[in-house]
């Protein structure tokens, strides 16, 4: 089945390579100096901070603002407008910002902006959808020009985590979403939108071949995007091609292609209060089955990495989990323990398994319930436009479905997703896990100051979901950078970030 889904894609491709330079056909315009041309499958929806939920608007904004700290790739906080902050006890954070800062309109950046800002995401009437994430905020006063005291309601360890944010000028936070023009102070300032796309233009670098404009230009299909990088209409591209398209692209000798393990995190749900699903020895089944060296060889060209748990092996609170294994016999032998013997048609019991028309996603699933019919159940696939597939799974409407945790790098995800408080609609608890151990660990561990204290608390819950098979873990999916030959030197992140343009060379 997985090689004839693999052949069925190459002979897709096959033919779209071939019809497409007909269509797509166009008059390659010349690159500005300095300039890089990036396709996004998406156009950005906002590029004010306060409103970003989409992962294309979020990588933009790396580039036009700036937090009070920014995350290294241990996820740990760095300085970045702040220079240095204190905690003087639990319920109290002071920001000192960095001296010389300026916003790209030439005012400098004031503790009074900070404030303006925050204040701003947490008035209900600005409706944004961060306000929920800085709830512990009581408020926030500005002391002179450069220093900010947060002041909280109740102790919050993954403040720091969130105050990556942009900041803005008080004067545009006193505003509405400011969807396409804003005022940031990062690396790079707003220079407009024409038909060719939202231009950037870099403040503050003289240097010789470095980036200077970043023009990003909408391409939504796959294959002209891959069209267009081999006859260099664009530069660069990231995180918008689907692995069975590098085939291709390796091809051509003019691209340069770089992955790494990114912070999506693909994984099968289970519904732990189904009748069969109940039972952690069927869970634990339905893992061991999954063989899942040969999911990623025959449907994501190899490029995933295997991965046990939601946060990356690099993160500073990540458990040394034990690889789950492909055992299709010990499998079998814990459905029976289970009392799930095979019927005289060799059927053990039926699933429905809930996955999005994604064709990606679809042929995850076909290839897994194909899978893990050799063990006996019966597995009814079923695919949903995404808004009613969500939907669904929300509603705890599903016995199995698969899907992704995109970007994570709070560890307070556990409690999002793993709380007994947390069921939907509350929060993301969609297979009603239940543990009470678990709760008082991510209870404790949400506000303790010691870092020391956070990582072993999840640690311990890492390895009890582990235990109780709260879902099925599959890899985290690659970022997939391609870069044409004016492009040299970018280095891709696991977040999918864009500022290691910052760094990159360009030729004209």
């Amino acid at each position: 089945m997985l090689a004839a889904m693999k052949l069925c894609m190459g002979r897709l491709l096959l033919l779209a390579l071939l019809v497409l330079p007909a269509l797509t056909a166009c008059t390659q315009q010349a690159p500005d100096k300095g300039e890089v041309r990036i396709a996004m499958a998406q156009q950005v929806m906002t590029l004010d901070p306060r409103f970003s939920t989409d992962a294309a608007s979020h990588r933009v904004q790396e580039l036009v603002h700036r937090g009070l700290v920014h995350l290294n790739e241990a996820f740990e906080a760095e300085p970045d407008a702040a220079e240095s902050w204190t905690q003087p006890d639990a319920l109290t954070w002071r920001f000192h910002l960095r001296d010389g800062l300026r916003f790209h309109n030439g005012e400098p950046v004031r503790a009074a902006d900070v404030v303006a800002t925050f204040e701003s995401i947490l008035d209900e009437h600005t409706a944004s959808p961060l306000r929920a994430g800085f709830s512990a905020i009581d408020h926030l006063t500005a002391e002179g020009e450069r220093d900010v005291v947060v002041h909280l309601s109740r102790p919050d360890a993954s403040l720091l985590t969130r105050l990556s944010m942009g900041i803005l000028p008080a004067s545009v936070a006193a505003m509405g979403n400011q969807s396409q023009d804003i005022i940031g102070c990062g690396a790079f300032r707003v220079a407009g939108r024409s038909g060719r796309g939202l231009l950037l233009e870099r403040m503050d670098s003289d240097v010789a071949g470095a980036v200077r404009e970043i023009r990003f230009v909408v391409v939504k299909d796959p294959v002209t995007r891959c069209l267009k990088l081999a006859r260099g209409e664009v530069d660069f591209t990231e995180n918008d091609l689907p692995p069975h398209l590098l085939g291709y692209l390796n091809k051509q000798k003019q691209l340069s292609i770089a992955t790494r393990p990114s912070t999506t995190f693909s994984y099968i749900g289970l519904n732990l209060q189904d009748a069969v699903l109940k039972d952690v020895r069927v869970r634990h089944a339905l893992a061991l089955a999954v063989d899942r060296n040969r999911l990623k060889k025959a449907l994501f060209a190899d490029l995933p990495v295997p991965g046990e748990t939601v946060l990356t092996p690099t993160h500073w609170a990540a458990a040394d989990i034990p690889v789950t294994p492909f055992d299709p016999v010990q499998a079998a032998a814990l459905l029976d323990a289970a009392g799930f013997k095979p019927d005289a048609k060799g059927i053990r019991f039926t699933l429905n398994y809930r996955t999005s028309t994604d064709p990606a996603r679809l042929r995850l699933a076909s290839a897994i319930a194909d899978m893990w019919r050799q063990i006996g159940i019966d597995v009814h696939v079923e695919s949903l436009e995404w808004g009613g597939f969500y939907a669904r799974i929300k509603q705890g409407d599903f016995q199995v479905f698969s899907l992704a945790w995109v970007g994570i790098v709070d560890p307070d995800i556990y409690r999002w997703i793993l709380h007994s408080d947390m069921w939907p609609p509350k929060g993301a608890n969609r297979g009603r896990y239940s543990n009470p151990d678990v709760d008082g660990w991510l209870e404790i561990a949400a506000i303790s100051p010691s870092r020391e204290e956070q990582k072993r608390l999840y640690g311990m819950v890492q390895e009890q979901m582990t235990e109780d098979q709260v879902y099925i873990p599959l890899w985290y999916e690659p970022v997939i950078a391609v870069s044409g030959p004016r492009l040299k030197g970018f280095t891709p992140a696991p977040d999918g970030s864009l500022l290691g343009l910052l760094q990159s060379q360009v030729s004209d």
